[in-house]
């Protein structure tokens, strides 16, 4: 069931039930069946209305971003407009007003003291504090846990992830020495051989030796994708063109690492390979104060129709980016005909 449905279904359970104990409980002073429905329909449509204002705006407006402040100032107003908007209405249906007050008193000195201060004034206010708050309580509940089901997942797939790393790790020391044999085996004439060999163990080494922390110089980043993008071109012939630009223009920014590269990957694994047509890779990096942008284009093919499927790619840098960078990237993909387009947006503070 939608999550809206579901809301609706359970605020009109809520209400009606409401509803009808608050009419019984009206009844008990009012024989007028009457009257007693128009009463209890103000108490209850001005309570449910300020339960739903601090549910769904208040909480989410200043609690949610701590805003303590701000929402108290807020929720005592919603509830003295609330209420005050009870008494009057009550007071109408009994064909009275607050301008016969000292009269009502006079008439009814005992009575009437009674039932403005404590049934009408205390109740109206009472009875509105403790339905928002309520609903706010339960509303609270609800989040917490779903937030612990999230951490929990979170934890999950993490603890999966650190597993499938290990079981697919092959021993640092060991790649690396046989890295160095192979590049001493290299001729020192095949100079191309080695640059490239010595790139793959850059990465390798940034792979292996970086990613560990949080956080990273961007430059490093940017270093491990022009590394690879050199890889790549060394197996691309003529017929492909790989355009780069703005990678010295990016520095003094942190950046979660092994967060771009993957996206670069994706164009290298999506382009497209036709005999008759030029296959081209665009990668461009921008800078703006604590912000920077990754904007990426490549052709496809006509019969690759989702770029996006296959492998951890994509699907991770989003999972990534909503738990690293919530709320501080945008992340926008196009794909008119013949081509695939990124543009990563990213605040990194």
């Amino acid at each position: 069931m939608p999550w809206l449905l579901r809301n609706k279904v359970y605020y009109a359970v809520f209400t009606a039930v409401f509803f009808l104990f608050w009419l019984l409980f009206k009844m008990g002073g009012m024989p007028d069946v009457a009257h007693a429905l128009l009463s209890t329909t103000v108490d209850v449509t001005l309570s449910m209305l300020a339960m739903f204002v601090t549910v769904h705006i208040l909480l989410p407006l200043f609690v949610y971003r701590n805003k303590y402040a701000a929402f108290t100032c807020c929720y005592i107003a919603l509830v003295l407009v609330c209420g005050s908007i009870i008494i009057q209405s009550q007071l109408s249906l009994d064909g009275s007003s607050l301008s016969e007050y000292q009269a009502n008193i006079l008439k009814y000195p005992k009575h009437y003291f009674y039932w403005f201060w404590a049934d009408l004034v205390f109740g109206s206010y009472f009875l509105v504090f403790f339905i928002s708050s309520a609903g706010a309580a339960i509303r609270f509940a609800f989040d917490r846990e779903q937030a612990l089901k999230r951490a929990e997942q979170m934890e999950k797939e993490k603890i999966s992830a650190e597993l499938d790393l290990l079981k697919n790790q092959l021993n640092p020391h060991f790649l690396f020495n046989a890295l160095n044999t192979i590049y001493y085996k290299i001729d020192r004439t095949n100079r191309p051989a080695r640059e490239t060999l010595q790139r793959f163990s850059s990465m390798l080494r940034y792979q292996l030796y970086e990613c560990d922390k949080p956080f990273i110089a961007i430059e490093r980043e940017l270093e491990c994708i022009a590394a690879y993008v050199d890889l790549q071109k060394e197996r691309l012939n003529g017929n492909y063109s790989v355009d780069c630009s703005g990678f010295d223009t990016v520095k003094g920014l942190q950046i979660s690492p092994f967060l771009l590269l993957p996206i670069v990957e994706n164009c290298f694994k999506h382009l497209s390979n036709g005999l008759d047509m030029q296959n081209k890779i665009h990668i461009t990096l921008t800078q703006n104060n604590n912000s920077f942008c990754l904007s990426t284009c490549n052709t496809v093919s006509n019969d690759d129709n989702n770029p996006e499927k296959g492998g951890i790619g994509l699907a991770a840098i989003r999972k990534r980016l909503q738990l690293v960078y919530p709320g501080k990237h945008i992340l926008v993909i196009n794909q008119p005909p013949g081509s695939f387009e990124l543009t990563l947006n990213i605040e990194t503070v």
